[in-house]
């Protein structure tokens, strides 16, 4: 309920700030955007880095956040986290867009070939999740086509649809 509540009020202030552009309420709205979803990591916005926490906090094992040292981007996408847990690695990416998530999971469906027989997935199971924020039916059939789990943020925890 309270969560509703300042939702609302949030979108209020960012009404408000569209025109009077101001220092003290521009404050105020990232506060309450920590207040929802805790703070930001790097130049992510608060709702990624909400769904990030959650999905570590979900996935347990060891994570670690993609780097160079995985050469990942060489193939030309940089995961938003890259997780091995026992004998398997998790590439997920965290989408508050969705045609952006339906460009990557198109992107990634590409290379899942060349993700497959990456040095860093050698010898263990791939696993490819998406953690949305916002879908739509297309998105999520796309999805179960090409083999992705994926998650959906509602009422601030993580689900299957």
């Amino acid at each position: 309920m309270q969560e509703e509540r300042l939702k609302k009020i949030l979108k209020e202030l960012e009404e408000i700030n569209a025109k009077l552009r101001s220092r003290a309420l521009e404050r105020a709205i990232e506060n309450i955007k920590i207040a929802l979803h805790s703070e930001k990591v790097g130049s992510e916005g608060f709702e990624h880095s909400y769904i990030r926490s959650k999905l570590i906090e979900r996935m347990g094992g060891n994570v670690y956040i993609e780097s160079e040292q995985t050469g990942l981007s060489k193939l030309g996408f940089r995961p938003d986290l890259v997780m091995i847990k026992g004998n398997e690695v998790i590439i997920a990416e965290i989408e508050t867009d969705k045609g952006r998530a339906l460009k990557k999971m198109r992107k990634i469906a590409k290379l899942m070939d060349k993700l497959k027989s990456h040095p860093i997935v050698a010898n263990r199971r791939l696993k490819v999740i998406f953690a949305l924020s916002k879908w739509d039916e297309r998105i999520l059939d796309f999805a179960k086509r090409c083999g992705f789990e994926v998650l959906l943020l509602e009422g601030g925890d993580l689900r299957k649809p």
